[in-house]
């Protein structure tokens, strides 16, 4: 197994509670999440050990997934492992672990691979943005939050509908191919959207380093327990499309050489808007992957220093801590010089609340 460890994802989601379903000949299969309850938002990559919701934006590998589940972050990945092993019934002295062949590595993502479906999206979600509005309370949580009344309309914010979704879907497909584009649904008679009318929320549409929205994520007024965003999804339904989790991208208006990567939209936004730099925000810390094609595209527009600026909470908080080792080594690797923004918690647990936490200060 990549892990070397003598168990899969697979095994510790059904250790969780969960159905998993046939895995033989699959890279990925698709699961109900059992930290967001929601059916089918849950995928186990299985070539690599790690999962990921698309509706809470939990990822990580096999230990941060039985972590996560059973609430035993106090305990070692040691004692994890053995926790494991005993309730799987698998021991040590015998060594008769089955033998799987491993599946073959996935192919790394490139430019023009990625283009085309990013552009067919981008095309319908900008029809879609049009046909909506932004609620003004909305807009006044924006601004609390510190984005500019300029941002606010440059960033296309709006508020989620809570009707009309056939026809803003009629809409866009009159003008669009919305086939297999994420949040949109169709069948031979009719189209429609897949919000939620009880998830209401502000729409963050996610600008990618090719300046194409790839997805829209939604910063729900409610949380679900503790899931505050939420991408829209049309996974598994008629004419759907799966949320891609991108990363955003705010660039600076100066000539540089230095890259932000720091986690989130927001986080994206502020440093851009206050200080004028170049920032990417991953849809999570573990969501890296995009990094196969936002990393050599990063080079071709001439960046070639990378500062690691997720949370401050990254001491005690393991998920962030394994995330950002493995940020450090995939940049590396892919050529770039590597340091870190770490700043005391007290001044703000992610980048923007720090950058916001010292304009507040400098007004004083």
């Amino acid at each position: 197994m990549p892990n070397n460890l003598p168990f899969s994802i697979a095994d510790i989601a059904m250790l969780c509670g969960v159905n998993v379903p046939d895995t033989r000949g699959k890279n990925y299969v698709l699961v109900d999440c059992p930290l967001c309850g929601r059916k089918k938002s849950m995928s186990l990559k299985l070539d690599e050990d790690v999962f990921a919701c698309h509706c809470s934006g939990g990822n990580g590998g096999m230990l941060d997934l039985y972590k996560k589940v059973n609430n035993c972050y106090e305990k070692s990945n040691g004692d994890i492992i053995r926790e494991i092993k005993a309730k799987l019934n698998i021991d040590d002295g015998e060594k008769e672990f089955k033998k799987v062949k491993p599946l073959p590595k996935v192919k790394k993502l490139t430019k023009n691979e990625v283009l085309p479906q990013m552009q067919k999206a981008d095309k319908a979600y900008r029809c879609l943005l049009k046909l909506l509005g932004l609620s003004q309370k909305h807009r006044q949580d924006l601004l609390k939050r510190g984005i500019s009344e300029e941002n606010i309309e440059k960033y296309m914010f709006r508020s989620v509908p809570v009707f009309g979704y056939e026809y803003f879907a009629k809409n866009v497909a009159e003008q669009c191919d919305i086939k297999g584009v994420a949040g949109f649904m169709q069948d031979s008679r009719s189209q429609s959207l897949s919000f939620i009318p009880k998830l209401t929320g502000i729409i963050i549409p996610v600008k990618n380093i090719f300046g194409l929205i790839e997805g829209l994520q939604i910063r729900l007024d409610k949380p679900i327990r503790k899931t505050r965003y939420i991408w829209l999804s049309s996974d598994g339904l008629v004419g759907g499309g799966k949320a891609t989790t991108p990363a955003y991208f705010a660039e600076s208006s100066k000539s540089t050489d230095t890259c932000i990567i720091t986690e989130g939209a927001f986080k994206s936004i502020i440093p851009n808007q206050y200080k004028d730099l170049t920032v990417i925000g991953l849809a999570g810390v573990g969501n890296q992957r995009c990094l196969e094609y936002v990393l050599p595209e990063l080079k071709r527009k001439g960046y070639t220093k990378i500062i690691e600026a997720f949370d401050a909470d990254f001491r005690t908080n393991p998920d962030v801590l394994h995330h950002r080792e493995k940020l450090e080594k995939t940049c590396i690797e892919a050529g770039f010089k590597y340091s870190r923004y770490v700043w005391d918690l007290k001044d703000g647990k992610g980048l923007d609340d720090f950058i916001l936490n010292r304009e507040k200060a400098n007004r004083v």
